[in-house]
């Protein structure tokens, strides 16, 4: 079994893959185009544009993610108890004590963000608080803060920029292209950018689910088994589970790009299932069984 220094290497490792791989993609699409029309112009800004959405996404991705779902930063005096836990368990967890967030989203669920622990925040839905307990709750931040440690928010928050890029450049594609069939440029009219366009457009949800999906679900394993090694109370963090996937409030603030960011499987608005070859999680009730055999009650 890889060690944990290991498994944050290969995360680093991961996030640069990730991002070599979407500035080629995104420059290649540009320059075809570019090729198409007789304009090389387009290739430069293609790799313009991909660099700067990666720089975006290293070191703001955090802040875009808790804008996603509206958290504000609250201080000690705001949450008291939970900036104890928070810091208690970083402690145990050898790293910094990270910003905490709450979201007003009702929905039961958390995540956390940033490229690094020295970089790194916590954000609690105002519905996690009122359906937990204490013992839940330190199971939970414990949860979080091993994806922290292990460096997993490095990856998952890449991925989540990377993935709002895609279809954001995809729609505006397919917009430009749409209201350039609407002059007489016969070169605008053609049906075959129009249908790479099309395509592009409409493979764009399903190329976000690829990046997230990309990320392994053992990551959930290994921060649950962390978590609760962490705060000795396997208990906690299975109760927690089970009631967070039982909860019936959907999200409020629901992103495809943050898909793989919560600790369970974001429960949509419309309610529409994510297709568990693309889930961005294992099953919960795989989680509880791992916990039980950790000394969790049944």
């Amino acid at each position: 079994m890889p060690s944990a220094y290991t498994y944050q290497n290969n995360n680093i490792q991961r996030t640069w893959l990730l991002i070599f791989l979407f500035v080629g993609v995104t420059s290649g699409l540009f320059y075809i185009i570019g090729a198409f029309y007789g304009n090389s112009a387009l290739g430069i800004l293609g790799l313009v544009i991909s660099l700067g959405q990666a720089f975006i996404a290293y070191f703001t991705g955090d802040k875009i993610a808790l804008s996603t779902v509206r958290a504000q930063q609250v201080d000690a005096q705001q949450a008291p108890q939970i900036h104890t836990m928070v810091e208690n368990l970083s402690k145990i967890a050898g790293i910094p004590k990270p910003k905490i967030y709450i979201s007003p989203d009702k929905s039961a669920n958390a995540f956390a963000a940033g490229r690094d622990p020295e970089h790194a925040s916590i954000c609690l839905n105002q519905g996690i608080l009122k359906i937990l307990n204490k013992s839940e709750l330190e199971g939970v931040i414990a949860h979080e803060l091993s994806h922290i440690k292990n460096r997993d928010i490095l990856v998952m928050t890449v991925a989540m920029v990377m993935a709002s890029a895609i279809s954001f450049v995809a729609d505006l594609g397919f917009r430009t292209q749409f209201w350039g069939f609407r002059d007489n440029d016969s070169e605008s009219k053609s049906p075959v950018i129009f249908i790479v366009y099309l395509a592009t457009i409409l493979l764009a949800p399903l190329l976000a689910l690829l990046i997230q999906s990309s990320i392994s679900r053992q990551r959930e394993f290994l921060a649950d088994a962390t978590g609760a090694i962490m705060t000795r109370y396997p208990d906690g963090l299975k109760n927690a589970l089970i009631k967070l996937h039982q909860s019936p409030i959907p999200t409020s603030n629901y992103s495809t790009a943050m898909n793989h960011f919560y600790i369970t499987p974001v429960k949509r608005t419309f309610g529409a299932k994510i297709n568990s070859l693309f889930s961005t999680h294992p099953p919960v009730q795989d989680r509880v069984r791992a916990l039980e055999n950790m000394g969790g009650s049944k």
